[in-house]
């Protein structure tokens, strides 16, 4: 979280989120092909964390390490968190992403969301505005994570298993 943000959450905000939230989900990609599901020194190449509200997915962080950056593990977490919404019969994605980060945006753009508005003022670290993107296409978004055997998930090219 420090690594990929200028003012990061706290630990205890995910441990509260993770443990007493329901409606939250958190999806991690490891950067540690081939280990075990019990591995717990896997790296982490990059991670998402959503809400399922009724029939909204609201994601509230998405981060991949500046090393594992490039390789498609933001899509294929999108992806992911797109074949659970579905399997919760949730209807739409969206989320809010700074103005300046052009990558993101365009990234977001070519996976099927739109700009639907725009927060004035929103990361407070900054005074940045925030855009606000939201996609119904979730069967195409979740076709981006390939369906695999078990639990481990699909290899993520070049470096990951989520």
């Amino acid at each position: 979280e420090a690594y990929s943000f200028p003012t990061p959450w706290e630990r205890r905000m995910y441990e509260t989120d993770i443990a007493e939230n329901e409606r939250s989900r958190f999806y991690v990609a490891l950067a540690n092909p081939g280990a075990s599901e019990a591995a717990r020194d896997s790296e982490i190449a990059g991670y998402i964390g959503n809400w399922f509200i009724v029939d909204e997915c609201h994601v509230g962080t998405i981060a991949v390490a500046k090393e594992y950056r490039g390789r498609g593990i933001a899509k294929l977490l999108l992806g992911y968190t797109a074949q659970k919404a579905l399997a919760e019969s949730l209807t739409y994605i969206i989320l809010e992403v700074r103005t300046g980060n052009e990558a993101a945006i365009n990234l977001y753009l070519k996976m099927g969301f739109n700009i639907v508005g725009r927060r004035r003022g929103y990361y407070q670290d900054t005074g940045e505005d925030a855009h606000l993107m939201m996609a119904t296409n979730l069967t195409e978004i979740a076709a981006l994570f390939p369906a695999a055997e078990g639990l481990g998930g699909a290899p993520i090219p070049g470096a990951a298993t989520i």
